[in-house]
């Protein structure tokens, strides 16, 4: 596959390794590629958590009567928060916040970009009083230790009594339901599982670089809390791999799902199992194409857990 770095990318801002482009600026920061076929992921990512939230973009409880001001961190290609620009009207301000320059040249009125490391302890550039701090799909991205000191400074810059934390991920560990199970058989995976295999090889290469995939939901909910979030909710969602159940907007989910993780998972994979675990190339490679192989066995119900976390800041 022939790759291309994002839009907007100079030369200089990117490196080429493994046949993929990774960014220059504090390099090895950022584990995947910001190459035009990453950026495409992103955007099916948010394609999906649109279908899947049938067609909401934020589940807080915002006001409608004012404009807002709204920061996305981790911003990737941007297109959550251009269509939360195009919504809510010319009159809310909303900043996008990421390592790199992954953003649309043209961004909407009221809309900023800036170039920040959200693991940096001061945050005195970025915006404050915000109605909403939105971050998604930033496990792995972020150092597993440096989770507290984020939270801490999201709850910093939001709008005491009506200011929220709203945080979504997909934790890449497949499940199956026996409950899913037709009378046919049809549902489990044989033993052992390609998919199965990848995922304990992608996680274990964020946990040797010191990054976590895994989801504990009831940790993450008290180190929220310990920040002094109130109100704090969690969400579970299931992500199937295959459009087998009558629902809609489930099916599309499903499709949506699947064509993200057979186009992205080889870009997901290549810096934690190689640098992380020593792998060779071929060898991620190889594993990669037995899990989309897998993925793409439309008998089985595989699914993945997407998690959102709400919570509110105080007036006190």
């Amino acid at each position: 596959m022939s790759h291309n770095p994002c839009d907007g990318a100079k030369e200089g801002d990117y490196f080429v390794r493994y046949g993929r482009y990774y960014a220059s600026w504090r390099p090895g920061k950022y584990l995947f590629p910001i190459d035009r076929e990453e950026s495409s992921r992103l955007d099916m990512i948010h394609k999906l958590f649109l279908v899947v939230q049938q067609d909401e973009l934020y589940l807080a409880p915002l006001a409608e009567n004012r404009p807002l001001r709204i920061m996305d961190l981790g911003t990737g290609s941007g297109i959550w928060a251009v269509h939360v620009a195009e919504r809510t009207g010319r009159q809310s301000e909303i900043m996008t916040v990421d390592l790199h320059k992954f953003q649309p040249q043209y961004l909407p009125i009221g809309m900023t970009a800036v170039q920040f490391d959200i693991e940096d302890p001061c945050w005195d550039s970025l915006m404050t009083r915000c109605d909403l701090v939105h971050i998604r799909m930033l496990f792995g991205s972020i150092h597993t230790v440096l989770w507290p000191q984020i939270y801490r400074n999201i709850y910093n810059h939001l709008l005491p009594g009506s200011g929220y934390l709203e945080h979504v991920e997909i934790e890449w560990v497949p499940r199956w339901d026996e409950n899913d199970v037709d009378k046919e058989g049809n549902g489990m995976p044989d033993s052992p599982s390609a998919l199965e295999e990848w995922s304990n090889l992608y996680m274990t290469g964020l946990e040797t670089l010191g990054r976590n995939g895994r989801i504990d939901g009831a940790a993450i909910r008290q180190t929220i809390e310990d920040v002094g979030f109130t109100n704090v909710e969690e969400k579970t969602i299931r992500l199937y791999m295959s459009p087998w159940m009558p629902e809609y907007y489930k099916r599309e989910g499903a499709r949506w799902l699947n064509m993200c993780f057979t186009r992205g998972v080889e870009g997901m994979s290549l810096w934690p199992m190689i640098i992380g675990l020593g792998m060779r190339e071929d060898e991620v490679r190889g594993i990669c194409e037995r899990a989309i192989y897998e993925s793409l066995e439309m008998r089985l119900r595989t699914y993945f857990n997407a998690h959102i976390w709400l919570a509110r800041k105080p007036s006190n």
